[in-house]
């Protein structure tokens, strides 16, 4: 039996990335994907520089000196809805009326805001139009300017090679005019469970059957950490049905294997066992957790694969650990496999040591700090916990117990 750390390591050092298999996308089929080498841009944002508010562009220079009691008069000499592209030139003491997102017009490097602004008459004998305003406003150059480039230079890299596409990165790349994105192959991932009590999820309930929750569990895991999850259904506890499905899954061309069930030390646990007759090199097998412990982990080739446990929340506790970190190495993510908060426990709980504990809680907002509890039963086959909980809050080995208002890691699972 080996640690997380230890396990975890093992299993990361032998998920290489996928080299190959890069593929394009349209933009809108690319969310939740990972982006396959860097992206620059091809134009800069703005692409022009323009205004932030509705209101006047002048030269800020001319509003020197500008307040209540001194207001300074400008010529408007045009107007500039968005969309338009100014014509004048912005001499002294002219403005030009403009509204957000409008180019700004030559010569001109400030904005006052509309509220900031009153009509005025002027006596001006040489002006360039019948239309004046005041301001009480001295401004700063480029106040409520959008400059261009500001936001992106043209040709800076916007996206690191492994960032998960979201909708602010939809947006942005919208932005840039890129209608299509190159982003990295999910990893196909089969996942097959075992056992003579299991039945379909359509069939009707009989005495010593239980429906096979765990493969879409899983699906839904596998499809949340990037991966193609491929259902290959269930295997009876004997080693024909073992080995045709084994034979069957690799045939499928996949990066991960996941069985579930048949792993532990029971006399229908083959499993393992029959992983060695068709060549996986089994590199642990037992990992110091609980849920979780009776896990194991080879490969076939440069096929990873994972026995996962029988109990659902052990099977789903030992693919967070293990599977998700592995696929998101494969697809070379960045970013950490969970995001962790602090919390103050509102219970006792009492542990084995020598184990990580993963603990399902639910958590509570409390004027910006977070509180946890038990979101239920923590036994390894209780779903409604596990569909209630936040997060599991994480307790390490070299503990016997925590207390009310002891302050713990919790790992998100949303």
């Amino acid at each position: 039996m080996i640690t997380v750390e230890r396990a975890k390591r093992v299993v990361l050092e032998n998920s290489s990335g996928l080299t190959q298999g890069a593929e394009s996308l349209p933009l809108t089929s690319s969310l939740g994907r990972i982006v396959s080498k860097d992206i620059k841009s091809p134009c800069a944002i703005p692409h022009f520089s323009n205004s932030a508010m509705d209101g006047y562009a002048l030269r800020h220079r001319d509003t020197k000196g500008a307040s209540l009691e001194r207001q300074k008069v400008f010529n408007v000499i045009e107007s500039v809805p968005a969309g338009s592209v100014p014509k004048k030139k912005v001499g002294r003491n002219e403005a030009i009326r403009i509204m957000t997102g409008a180019p700004m017009p030559l010569g001109a490097d400030a904005v006052v805001i509309v509220e900031q602004t009153r009509e005025a008459k002027s006596e001006r004998r040489k002006a360039k139009s019948e239309e004046f305003m005041r301001t009480f406003k001295e401004l700063k150059r480029w106040e409520n300017v959008r400059r261009a480039g500001e936001d992106i230079r043209k040709g800076e890299v916007v996206l690191r090679k492994g960032t998960l596409i979201r909708s602010q990165e939809l947006m942005m790349l919208a932005a840039l005019g890129m209608s299509s994105l190159k982003v990295t192959r999910r990893p196909r991932v089969a996942i097959l469970a075992t056992g003579d009590e299991l039945i379909e999820v359509k069939s009707k309930l009989a005495p010593g059957k239980i429906r096979n929750s765990n493969s879409y569990g899983l699906y839904g895991s596998v499809l949340s950490a990037g991966g193609e999850p491929i259902i290959l259904g269930i295997a009876r506890d004997n080693s024909a049905s073992l080995l045709r499905a084994f034979k069957d899954a690799l045939r499928r061309k996949i990066d991960i294997l996941l069985v579930v069930g048949g792993i532990s030390v029971g006399d229908y646990d083959i499993v393992k066992d029959l992983l060695k007759q068709i060549g996986t090199k089994m590199l642990f097998w037992k990992v110091a957790m609980r849920p979780g412990k009776p896990l194991a982990f080879g490969m076939i080739g440069k096929v990873l694969v994972f026995g996962l446990p029988g109990n659902p929340v052990s099977s789903t506790m030992a693919f967070e650990q293990f599977v998700r970190p592995a696929l998101q190495k494969m697809l070379g993510y960045i970013g950490p496999a969970h995001f962790v908060r602090e919390a103050y426990f509102e219970e006792n709980f009492e542990k084995r040591k020598g184990f990580r504990y993963f603990v399902r809680v639910k958590l509570r907002n409390e004027d910006g700090k977070f509180f946890a509890r038990l979101s239920g039963p923590q036994g390894s086959a209780m779903l409604k916990s596990m569909a209630h909980c936040d997060g599991v809050m994480v307790l390490p080995e070299g503990i016997a117990k925590v207390s009310r208002g002891d302050k713990v890691n919790v790992q998100l699972l949303n």
